[in-house]
């Protein structure tokens, strides 16, 4: 499958990149190990030996930090001692004796999506030490996707086709996931120069287009999304400047999408997707019909606009619907906030 190739292919880059570094920097820390003030110095003094790194430090074989933080702004001593074993660079760590990337995940200093590189400190007798850790945000790491062959079309098992009776809806693994997925696209779109997404609730997948391949959809489904390896696949984009709306409207958009599949059983969105370029929103619903719309106008609508429209196509409208009221007191809330950062 291309995404595991690509991002197969970033980790041996990035090895070939930070491995011989953190090797010579081990060797130089094995001397003075025992004397963690010495051995904060060397990692400061080495620091910019290790290319793109934001963090740098040392932790004893059990996952217990050793040193202070030291990163290019100084030496934060505050950090000694913190219990690092169950970051995800330290699973099954011991007795491991090599070199080894982490997956991604989110930096508690940074907040963003970070990579770690852990380096096995061991003196000359081969007696095993601890680890030198260094902490990579993958916004400035050197990823470069080459996108291959497009796979073959996958026949959708999950989604039913459309009928004029409004099958229920029935929930997709999408659904289970969709706070989760709506915060992966975000940072997608926001950070990795994602421009299109397509939603397709009823099959769980989605369609992304990156600016870097822009005649090339990709798709996923939930369990690739939620891989915390999946920022590797798209590199590092700034959000456009001539994008047709802003960063802070891609929540709410989302979010409205969320309300539009979930608030009820009859009438639900089948489908949604939004593009950042040219500012169009399109839905496709359990009633008969699509719709495309500037995302202003989608913003601005109400939410009895669409079950308001939707009871014109069938019989009988959703229960507490029938004057405009919300369907489900549980998702309004949403909504309404949603529609304080349009």
């Amino acid at each position: 499958m291309w995404i595991k190739q690509t991002i197969g292919e970033q980790r041996k880059i990035l090895t070939a990149v930070f491995e011989p570094a953190m090797l010579n920097l081990s060797k130089i820390c094995v001397v003075v190990w025992s004397d963690l003030d010495s051995l904060d110095k060397v990692l400061s003094t080495h620091f910019a030996s290790i290319p793109h790194c934001h963090l740098i430090y040392a932790v004893d074989k059990f996952g217990k930090q050793i040193t202070s933080n030291i990163s290019a702004s100084g030496i934060d001593t505050s950090y000694r001692e913190q219990d690092l074993s169950r970051r995800p660079y330290s699973v099954s760590l011991y007795p491991k004796r090599h070199f080894m990337l982490s997956s991604v995940y989110i930096s508690q200093h940074t907040g963003r999506p970070c990579i770690s590189a852990v380096q096995p400190v061991v003196d000359d007798q081969q007696f095993f030490l601890g680890f030198v850790v260094a902490d990579f945000d993958i916004r400035h790491l050197p990823l470069s996707v080459t996108h291959p062959t497009p796979p073959s079309f996958r026949l959708q098992q999950h989604c039913p086709p459309l009928h004029k009776s409004q099958p229920q809806r029935i929930t997709t693994l999408l659904d289970n996931y969709l706070g989760d997925i709506q915060g992966i696209l975000i940072k997608l779109i926001s950070e990795h120069g994602i421009f299109h997404v397509t939603m397709h609730y009823s099959g769980a997948q989605v369609m992304l287009w990156q600016m870097d391949d822009p005649y090339q959809y990709r798709l996923y489904d939930v369990e690739q999304l939620l891989d915390p390896d999946m920022y590797l696949s798209y590199s590092h984009h700034r959000y456009p400047a001539n994008a047709m709306i802003s960063i802070r409207q891609v929540r709410p958009i989302l979010e409205r999408f969320r309300i539009l599949r979930l608030v009820d059983e009859s009438i639900y969105l089948r489908s949604g997707s939004l593009n950042i370029m040219n500012g169009m929103v399109g839905l496709s619903f359990s009633f008969d019909g699509s719709q495309y719309l500037p995302v202003p106008d989608f913003l601005d609508k109400d939410l009895s606009y669409w079950f308001g429209q939707a009871a014109n196509n069938a019989n009988p409208p959703p229960k507490g619907n029938e004057k405009g009221q919300c369907p489900s007191p549980n998702l309004c809330p949403s909504w309404i906030e949603a529609k304080t950062f349009a």
